[in-house]
């Protein structure tokens, strides 16, 4: 953890990610909102980083934008190819995305021998939220929640999300 925790760091990435993928496609705020049952307002904060989003939430969002969800994350999803409809890689497919995280995590945890302890004491995230979503007990944490625990694994989200390793194998 080279950096300080700043929760409102993803919630501006996810969030200008959205707002880019709203405007190729045509969609008002409104729009958007209306398809996937969210509030028009919220939605508007979202955008600008303001406002902190449920997991399900942000899936309907990719799903919504046909994105791929890891890719919502990437700080470098306006430069890559993620516009390019053509490469099919990009595109929203369906699958369980906290169960990825949640492996991933676990994965990075026992791969840097951090201790359980040390998890916790770096954010303000209570250990028993973090404890339900690594035992599956919560289902729809917020996307800030998430950032958390990325953070304290020194991780991306995007590659917590990915069904990809740090050395690009297919898990």
């Amino acid at each position: 953890m080279d950096t300080e925790f700043i929760p409102t760091e993803i919630l501006l990435v996810f969030g200008t990610n959205i707002r880019k993928s709203r405007e190729r496609l045509g969609y008002t705020i409104s729009d958007l909102a209306a398809s996937i049952k969210y509030d028009r307002g919220c939605l508007s904060a979202l955008e600008y980083g303001e406002q902190n989003i449920e997991y399900i939430t942000a899936l309907n969002l990719a799903k919504k934008l046909d994105v791929s969800f890891p890719d919502l994350f990437s700080r470098n999803y306006i430069n890559n190819s993620a516009y390019d409809k053509s490469n099919r890689s990009n595109v929203f497919k369906d699958d369980d995305y906290l169960l990825v995280f949640i492996e991933n995590f676990k994965r990075e945890v026992r791969s840097r021998q951090i201790k359980q302890i040390e998890l916790y004491a770096a954010t303000d995230i209570r250990t028993e939220t973090i404890s339900r979503i690594i035992n599956r007990k919560a289902f729809n944490p917020t996307i800030k929640t998430l950032y958390a625990m990325s953070y304290m694994v020194d991780t991306d989200m995007y590659s917590l999300f990915s069904r990809t390793t740090r050395k690009d194998e297919v898990i």
